[in-house]
């Protein structure tokens, strides 16, 4: 599912290494690389009846999203080095099933950091000093 190196356009090089000057100045701690990132899409793909919703932190933004869901998961995510976290909705559809535990057991048995919210389940990217 990832972006091979050389697939990338100059211009996503480029933001590549934006990145990478970026998490080094603010101290970030990288918790994800691309293999990783696959097993976690894999992960979530595979869980039987799941349509997921999601939303994205970047590591560049001030401040949290709003609490709105896009679909389409794993189509739209930013490059993997922009991700803070991805959050994922474990209720879809309101009348629905919870996904919380098959979300949580395929995701730890992948070896993705994980956290869970109030709001949802989160795939962890990075975490910030005094932050998960």
């Amino acid at each position: 599912m990832g972006i091979a190196k050389d697939k990338l356009t100059e211009e996503q090089k480029r933001e590549v290494e934006r990145l990478r000057q970026f998490v080094a100045r603010n101290r970030l701690n990288v918790l994800m690389n691309s293999t990783k990132w696959r097993a976690a899409i894999d992960a979530v793909a595979g869980i039987a009846g799941y349509a997921a919703r999601f939303r994205v932190r970047q590591i560049t933004d001030l401040q949290d999203p709003p609490l709105s869901w896009s679909t389409g998961f794993p189509a739209g995510l930013p490059l993997y080095n922009a991700i803070e976290w991805i959050e994922l909705d474990v209720r879809p559809e309101r009348k629905g099933p919870d996904f919380t535990d098959p979300l949580q057991r395929a995701l730890k048995a992948a070896g993705v950091p994980i956290a869970i919210e109030k709001t949802g389940l989160r795939i962890l990217g990075h975490s910030r000093q005094g932050r998960g």
